[in-house]
């Protein structure tokens, strides 16, 4: 009895972490800051594995890095990087939106690794 109620406190735990980190990207669409602080618990905390939030996890961590590198397009591109970074804005709010839906469902994220 005591394995069960184990998986059921680390999909708890795990969901309560991917709460945290869309919190925090949702905060980091407004504010820059927030934003690596929920990089850096989607990198510390890792993936839950064996729960239906090991997708969410992944899913955040691809979030991170294309949103860091969609903020350094202003200074690597001055001309197009103020597009770019509007654009990738718009990119982050549009997974975030998709990783909330499927948080909010209890579901996996579908192959975590595409675009969008």
């Amino acid at each position: 009895m005591k394995p069960a109620r184990a998986q059921v406190g680390a999909a708890a735990r795990a969901k309560r972490r991917v709460l945290w980190m869309n919190l925090c990207f949702a905060a980091g669409l407004a504010f820059a800051l927030p934003w690596f602080a929920a990089g850096v618990l989607a990198h510390l905390w890792g993936p839950a594995r064996g729960t239906v939030w090991s997708t969410h996890h992944a899913y955040a961590v691809r979030t991170f890095w294309f949103g860091v590198i969609g903020l350094l397009a202003p200074f690597v591109a001055p001309g197009v990087g103020l597009p770019m970074l509007a654009l990738v804005w718009i990119w982050c709010a549009a997974r975030l939106t998709r990783a909330w839906l499927a948080w909010d469902r209890e579901e996996w994220i579908t192959d975590p690794g595409r675009f969008i």
